[in-house]
């Protein structure tokens, strides 16, 4: 597999991870996409990404939680109980995408 083809691969399997507890859940159509999206360019951002001043374990933690600060702000008025779980969310896919960008080019 080739670089490009193991970030799509790492961003399909996070985003159906996060996904599918809010379907379970029954959380809008429009939350599932967005979530799935955002797991989906965050991990290929990751891939593609070296932040300076941070370990290789925390790019992933960095990228996803830029990219998720504008979606938080929407917590705000209406459903703060949220904001914890998807901090936690972000916080723990974050890290599988950097262990996936680290270790899967070596075992594939």
């Amino acid at each position: 597999m080739t670089h490009f083809q193991l970030a799509v691969a790492t961003g399909i399997a996070v985003g159906v991870l996060d996904v599918a507890p809010m379907i379970f859940r029954r959380i809008s159509g429009r939350s599932c996409v967005s979530a799935f999206l955002l797991f989906f360019f965050a991990s290929i951002i990751v891939f593609y990404s070296d932040l300076p001043y941070l370990p290789w374990w925390a790019d992933g933690v960095g990228i996803t939680l830029a990219m998720m600060l504008p979606v938080l702000f929407t917590f705000v008025g209406k459903d703060r109980g949220a904001i914890p779980v998807v901090v936690f969310n972000v916080l723990i896919f974050g890290v599988l995408i950097s262990l996936a960008e680290r270790f899967l080019p070596q075992i594939v």
